[in-house]
């Protein structure tokens, strides 16, 4: 069994007109890249879309909540940030296409591990026989 496994991370916004934006990375995310994120994903997006009329929504993760994050919230949306109560990602309609995606990527994945193990299998057994 794999120790630690690659993992892919997904930041998203969404709203009720469609994708705001998303971002995927590696690394692990802190305060300095959720508001790095927010800046070149979220932001003018939203504003495009929505223009000034629209409501950011969050949970409570520490990295969300962050001074720096907060004073960027503010500077950006003047206050249009909705609060959060604590333990409640039944509340965020993310979280429902967080749980879509994640299924149909790793029916996605399972399929191609599967097509990999076949053609590695293939390869080996050409190179055998050649030699």
């Amino acid at each position: 069994m794999v120790k630690h496994p690659f993992k892919v991370h997904v930041w998203g916004a969404i709203s009720v007109k469609g994708k705001i934006g998303m971002h995927m990375f590696i690394e692990n995310l802190d305060h300095h890249l959720y508001r790095q994120i927010l800046n070149e994903h979220l932001y003018d997006n939203a504003n495009a879309m929505h223009g000034r009329r629209w409501v950011f929504q969050q949970d409570n993760d520490p990295k969300h909540t962050s001074r720096d994050v907060k004073s960027d919230l503010e500077t950006h949306l003047s206050g249009r940030v909705l609060p959060w109560p604590s333990y409640s990602p039944d509340l965020n309609p993310i979280e429902n296409v967080w749980a879509i995606l994640k299924k149909n990527v790793e029916k996605k994945v399972k399929s191609m591990v599967a097509q990999k193990k076949s053609i590695t299998n293939d390869v080996f057994f050409a190179l055998i026989r050649k030699e």
